[in-house]
């Protein structure tokens, strides 16, 4: 299963952000407090539904928003989209 698209919405400091991503390597390069673990958390996420860094959905939402949204596109035999909505 390949993950093709990445989409947040009030995700830790991301307010928006799209990320297309290529079917071989993928490489987030940023200085410290930059958004590069919140990028893979979402991803966590999407996947099990849980975060592997707090046991508090609320955490995983951007301060002073009332929701966050993940929105991943995978390719698999066909393409699929999952979306996680946390309030």
């Amino acid at each position: 299963m390949i993950l093709k698209k990445l989409c947040l919405k009030n995700f830790r400091n991301y307010t928006n952000l799209e990320l297309d991503f290529d079917k071989r390597i993928n490489i987030f390069i940023g200085n410290n407090a930059q958004g590069k673990t919140n990028i893979l958390e979402s991803i966590y996420v999407l996947s099990l539904t849980k975060s592997h860094r707090t046991n508090k959905d609320i955490f995983l939402i951007k301060k002073d928003s009332l929701f966050t949204k993940i929105i991943g596109t995978v390719k698999d035999e066909k393409e699929t989209t999952y979306e996680i909505l946390i309030n």
